[in-house]
């Protein structure tokens, strides 16, 4: 995989998402709008229809869009990949090597092959739902608690399948024990208690974000979106550094348990 020779790239498509970020906030507040609208109402996700018993929120369509938009780009930048890469092409490179030199590191490993699939995929899911949110029409589903939990379940059902794996069976089911079998309660309600840790933290995160803008949108909604909407974009990718960043860090002590 080729390495980004030339930063200038990385900025120009940078610049660039945040130019139509900000264009496209820009006209979410149409002039003269007389009416302010209501933080509960922007924030909370409610049904958009039912399909028999079950209930489908605007969460469920907003993560359908996500994922309808991510699987067409992924299907039209997959076909057209070249020997010499174009701006796109560039940027994900650099964001694949970053992700494998993240597991490299975390989890302790030169071969990231069976690792990269689950993280990366994380990676460009949570950072991808808390930009969504930038663009007309759509909402990012991660202010709504059950998506970081679905995405810390994910990793809480991750973490022993990698141990299991790479180490076998009782090999990673006896570090649960060690150094006595008092141990056990203790390490499952550590693994429990990091699963609820994930969930908040990526949660509370973009939702105060979330309740933040809405406010100040409120009062100043002409001078807030440029500076509000670069922090917003600062933030998502941040969560979902960190969330990235912890799963490693889970895998890792999953794979080298008392090694």
């Amino acid at each position: 995989m080729q390495r980004i020779s030339n930063p200038r790239t990385l900025v120009l498509l940078i610049a660039l998402v945040i130019g139509l970020a900000v264009v496209s906030n820009l006209l979410k507040v149409p002039a003269g709008e007389a009416e302010e609208p209501d933080v509960a109402e922007e924030i909370t996700p409610h049904v958009v229809f039912t399909v028999g018993p079950l209930e489908v929120t605007s969460t469920v369509v907003n993560t359908w869009a996500m994922m309808l938009l991510l699987g067409v780009g992924a299907y039209l930048i997959g076909r057209n990949l070249k020997p010499r890469p174009g701006l796109v092409q560039n940027m994900l490179e650099w964001i694949v090597e970053a992700i494998e030199k993240l597991i490299r590191e975390m989890v302790g490993v030169e071969d990231t092959a069976i690792f990269l699939p689950i993280v990366g995929t994380l990676a460009f899911f949570i950072g991808t739902a808390n930009l969504i949110g930038l663009l007309p029409g759509l909402k990012s589903p991660t202010p709504d608690i059950n998506t970081p939990l679905a995405m810390a379940l994910v990793v809480f059902f991750s973490v022993p399948y990698f141990g299991v794996r790479t180490r076998g069976v009782w090999s990673y089911l006896k570090h649960y024990v060690e150094p006595i079998f008092l141990m056990l309660p203790v390490e499952i309600a550590s693994e429990i208690a990091r699963t609820f840790s994930l969930t908040f933290r990526l949660f509370g995160n973009i939702m105060g974000e979330e309740i933040i803008i809405s406010i100040l949108f409120i009062v100043m909604p002409l001078f807030v979106p440029v500076p509000m909407m670069l922090f917003s974009i600062f933030t998502g990718l941040l969560q979902a550094y960190i969330f990235t960043l912890l799963t490693c860090v889970y895998i890792g002590g999953a794979v080298q348990a008392h090694k």
